[in-house]
């Protein structure tokens, strides 16, 4: 499944349709999230594992809470939280491409 890479979106965004799919297990969040729109909408949050990759390259499974909006079916959005945290992402934008490597502290 295609998904965006997201460097303004706060964390993993998956449509309904797609959590029903996977039989995620949902739960009412207390904190709404807003939308590209501006609109506040309600929210579910899921545990999921979550494997990026392209080309027949992956990188290990990520286990990260998503956000399943309550309302439309929006694309599957990658956010900040955990991925740029893990990875040093570099957007070389005149080539319309990122590289991804793990972060290791150092």
């Amino acid at each position: 499944m295609d998904g965006l890479l997201d460097s303004g979106s706060d964390g993993i965004v998956i449509p309904r349709s797609l959590a029903d799919y996977l039989g995620l297990k949902l739960e009412p969040s207390s904190r709404p999230m807003r939308v590209a729109n501006g609109r506040d909408v309600q929210r579910y949050t899921a545990k999921a594992s979550i494997t990026l990759g392209r080309g027949g390259r992956c990188c290990d499974p990520i286990d990260a809470e998503v956000s399943i909006p309550a309302e439309g079916e929006p694309p599957v959005l990658i956010g900040r939280e955990p991925i740029f945290r893990l990875y040093v992402i570099t957007f070389v934008e005149a080539e319309k491409r990122f590289e991804m490597r793990p972060y290791r502290a150092g």
